[in-house]
């Protein structure tokens, strides 16, 4: 994969082909996305005020006139990584009470309300501006996906961290992509063993 598809990985394009998350857990999987700590840095998507600014007003998550400050950043990449945590204790293991402890610090500020469409359907919205307002939504939309049990097919990679969708039939997916992830992790295991193999 050239430097270009890879710049595109979480937004326009998935490893190994998955289909996104269905309805708006897509777009709590393209928050997590934003960065993987397989790429650089200075690729992280939110990484600072002007960036993270274009990304949530691009996505809904912000109004135009909002600005965002370092510490607002900050925030976000926090709850981004504390959700990314809670996606990989979706494999089975218990979540990380740092993630927990920063999810329910970010869900201080975060008020949401119910709002009913003209067809009758509810959903969880913000009722506050600004960063609050985009760190509730993503926090409503995390509630929902919970509720409806979408959430537990939210994975995040055993290698990368890349948060999948796992659309299996038994929910036992491990990684974003075998031939990238999935063979590097069978590969270290593969040399470990060899390593401890009696000469």
């Amino acid at each position: 994969m050239d430097e270009h598809d890879k710049r595109r990985v979480g937004e326009q394009i998935e490893p190994g082909g998955r289909p996104k998350a269905p309805g708006r857990l897509e777009l709590l999987q393209r928050f997590v996305n934003s960065h993987n700590h397989d790429f650089p840095a200075d690729w992280d998507r939110i990484g600072t005020p002007a960036r993270a600014g274009a990304w949530l007003r691009q996505k809904g998550l912000l109004a135009p006139g909002d600005r965002l400050s370092g510490a607002d950043v900050a925030r976000l990449q926090e709850l981004r990584e504390a959700i990314r945590a809670l996606a990989l204790a979706n494999h089975g293991d218990p979540p990380d009470a740092a993630a927990l402890d920063a999810i329910r610090g970010a869900a201080g500020g975060a008020r949401l309300q119910v709002a009913v469409d003209d067809t009758g359907r509810t959903t969880l919205e913000p009722a506050c501006r600004g960063v609050d307002a985009a760190v509730a939504t993503l926090l409503g939309i995390l509630c929902e996906a919970q509720v409806t049990g979408d959430w537990r097919r939210l994975k995040g990679c055993r290698q990368c961290g890349y948060v999948f969708f796992d659309r299996s039939k038994n929910r036992a997916a491990a990684w974003c992509d075998m031939s990238i992830c999935g063979n590097r992790t069978k590969n270290r295991a593969y040399y470990r063993r060899r390593r401890a193999a009696p000469r």
